[in-house]
Order: C-alpha cells, then structure tokens, then sequence
C-alpha cells in the first residue's frame, strides 16, 4: 500500500509540471449543456468510455463528461456529501466503504473525492492493480483537465469546478494548501485564502462554482 501511495504522489507531482506547461481549456457552459440535451446518446456513450478508462479520451472529452454531467438530471450541486461513506471509513469498515463507494460511483462517476476515496479503500484492500488504476487513472485526468480551466488568481480565470468538494481536490492534492485561512463567495465564486501553497504562488485562489449555485437556485426557486 504504501508503494502505491508513493506511486500515486509522484503521478501527481508529474501532473503539476505537466498543467503549469499548458494553454487554459476554454469551458463553454452553453454548449456543452446544447450537447448533453441534444445529443444525449453519444454523450452516454461518452461517459461509458470514461468508466471504462479509454485511454483515446481527450482533455475536450473529459471537460464534456465533467462539466457536462452537471446538466444530466443526476447532478446535485454541492449536496452530495456522502456522509454514509465518510462514516464507514472512520468506523474502519473498508469493504463495505468500497461497496458503498461503487454504488455512489454509478450515480456521481465523475465526483473527485469519491474517484480518491475509491483509490485509497482499493488500496486497503489490496485489490488488484488494474482496479485500483481503475480510479487513479480516472482522477488523474479530471484533476489534470480542470486544472487546465484558469489560473485561479481572478474571478476571470478562476478554476472551473461543478462541486465544492472539488476545489479541495485541487488545494490539498495538486497545489498543497498549508493553513487554510478563509473561505468567501464572491459573485459566482470561491475565493480560498491560505498561508500558502507548495506549488502555487501567491495565497489566495478563485473557484467558479457557477454550476452548483445555478443548480441550488433552481432548486430553492430563486
């Protein structure tokens, strides 16, 4: 286990030197949401080839099935706290975090934190190496593609996320936030304040999280 913990912190330390290298993925919520509504069978089709880890996927195909599940009717904004599967794991019941886990997946496949938390109870359990890449592999790539979205130093530029829960994805796995200090809404954004990060400069990031608010706004009919 501790191998592959070692393996998955040098992939993430490569995916760091590998974003800050790239031009910023332009994001167009409008079409994205034309496609999901007007080409609904290929855009399943093209979330099945994400699940099963195509490896022909492209950094466009992963911003369509990520951004693009947050106009299917299964999104929930930031709702989805998974509260049964912290509680397993805190309670040590792995296999039945793992089972929760999977169940979870098929309703939010592109969630961060469950990809994560789905890598390290497949770890524990010393799965098999393909399944445990199985998650890696798919993390890896929606962290790498939503990293691409901005820079995270304005409301302009500010990193495209579908969930709360994402943003600290980012923080505390790719950029390695040291003492969080604040956290404010500002118009459509998260604007995190912190002592510092090991690999990014400057102490304060911006979040779109333009999507979750649309969808809690329509939710409470506001």
């Amino acid at each position: 286990m501790k191998k592959l913990i070692t393996l998955f912190f040098i992939s993430i330390l490569s995916l760091q030197m590998y974003c800050s290298a790239q031009e910023i993925l332009n994001v167009d919520y409008s079409a994205i949401k034309e496609y999901v509504t007007d080409h609904s069978t290929e855009f399943q089709k093209l979330m099945q080839r994400f699940e099963e880890n195509d490896s022909l996927l492209t950094r466009q195909d992963y911003a369509m099935i990520y951004y693009g599940y947050s106009f299917t009717p299964a999104y929930k904004g930031s709702m989805d706290n998974f509260q049964d599967l912290r509680k397993l794991i805190k309670e040590q019941k792995y296999e039945d975090a793992y089972n929760t886990g999977k169940e979870l997946l098929k309703k939010n496949p592109v969630s961060l934190q469950l990809l994560y938390n789905m890598y390290g109870l497949a770890g524990l359990l010393e799965k098999d190496i393909q399944e445990i890449k199985h998650y890696s592999k798919r993390y890896a790539a929606l962290l790498t593609m939503i990293s691409l979205t901005g820079d995270g130093t304005s409301e302009e530029t500010a990193f495209k996320v579908i969930c709360v829960n994402d943003e600290y994805q980012l923080l505390n796995m790719l950029f390695r936030m040291e003492n969080m200090k604040s956290q404010s809404l500002v118009n459509k954004c998260d604007l995190i304040e912190f002592d510092k990060c090991q690999h990014y400069e400057g102490n304060q990031m911006y979040f779109d999280i333009s999507r979750s608010l649309d969808y809690t706004s329509k939710l409470f009919g506001k």
